[in-house]
């Protein structure tokens, strides 16, 4: 099972059960899937108060208010499921929670259902008994076939009845097809590409960027050379690459990114910065968090860069924690991360 499913989300159960509802009894349980070791429980119950303090530190505001403490609960393969858990059961009212009645978990717990198509294994040999393999589902552009999740559920029936040795020619023709949402949204439509307001004044997008989206930079998948990276005083086309290329690549241009939005907003100080990738999810975000911290103070007023700012890993943490807080739909990559940290923290050497 992934450590994602079996480890990092429980602790982030139990750390906004603490954080959200400190006053619950069952606020602070730990619960981990039964093949953890005891010692393991243990270990990672010694750790939770200091990751409850880490998260209070980011102070962020306007958070989500649960009535029942986040519970996971994990489905394998092994899982035997019989009818009455192929949904979940419904929630009687407060007045009517009966211990004894089937279902009445769910009414002491909000559920985050933990799923893996990983058989689980208890041999020593993981290959031989078909079960996790860590990090086998990385990088999907390498076994994918430009497969989607939009593409897999809007095609499921045809996918799952197709021979697999005709998977990668009928996955290649969808690709090319506009999914329905596409055919039913025209081109034109204005909000067909909306854009994200991740601070007042730095937002994300899709690409292509809207027209009139102020001081614009495309992070394009098409490697460019640097000299031809600005188009005019408010428009910026920075090719990257794709993938694990593009988050590497940002590293090395990020310094361009910063010079080429401080001097729209020495201009124009007020003015709105859109940063726009293949999916408005990665490396758009990576580059919006880098110029939050770069040009704009804990106040969110521009500030122009010089030898004396200093960058430091809480700072970057509590930006992020502030955009994924306004932008839950974002996911910039571990190498999107790790490029905006290596510009900052090099600039502060």
């Amino acid at each position: 099972m992934p450590d994602a499913l079996s480890t990092t989300i429980p602790i982030w159960c139990t750390v906004l059960n603490t954080v959200l509802l400190p006053s619950h009894p069952g606020s602070s349980q730990l619960f981990l899937p039964p093949h953890l070791l005891p010692t393991t429980h243990a270990q990672i119950t010694a750790l939770v108060p200091q990751f409850v303090a880490s998260f209070k530190a980011l102070h962020l505001q306007d958070l989500p208010k649960i009535t029942k403490p986040l519970r996971p609960f994990w489905v394998t393969q092994d899982s035997a499921l019989g009818p009455e858990t192929h949904a979940l059961p419904p929630e009687p009212s407060p007045e009517a929670q009966d211990p004894t009645t089937p279902g009445t978990i769910y009414a002491s717990y909000r559920p985050v259902i933990c799923l893996t198509a990983s058989r689980r294994n208890t041999s020593s040999s993981e290959i031989d008994s078909n079960g996790y393999i860590q990090g086998a589902a990385d990088d999907t552009e390498n076994w994918a076939h430009g497969l989607t999740p939009a593409a897999f559920w809007a095609n499921r029936d045809l996918l799952l009845s197709t021979p697999e040795p005709e998977l990668p020619g009928l996955i290649a023709s969808l690709s090319l097809s506009p999914s329905p949402a596409a055919q039913a949204t025209p081109a034109s439509a204005p909000d067909n590409n909306p854009t994200t307001r991740l601070t007042p004044q730095i937002s994300v997008c899709a690409l292509p960027p809207p027209p009139g989206a102020g001081c614009c930079i495309s992070l394009t998948s098409a490697t460019t050379p640097r000299d031809q990276w600005a188009k005019s005083a408010a428009s910026m086309e920075v090719g990257l690459g794709r993938h694990k290329t593009a988050s590497r690549n940002l590293r090395t241009a990020l310094p361009y990114i910063c010079d080429f939005a401080s001097a729209c907003l020495q201009r124009d100080p007020q003015a709105r910065v859109t940063v726009a990738c293949e999916s408005g999810k990665d490396t758009s975000v990576g580059a919006a968090l880098a110029l939050s911290c770069y040009l704009f103070d804990d106040e969110g007023q521009f500030r122009v860069p010089n030898e004396t700012a200093r960058f430091t890993k809480t700072l970057v943490k509590m930006r992020l924690a502030r955009i994924m807080t306004a932008y839950p739909g974002a996911n910039p990559s571990r190498q999107t991360l790790q490029s905006v940290n290596s510009f900052l923290m090099d600039w502060t050497k």
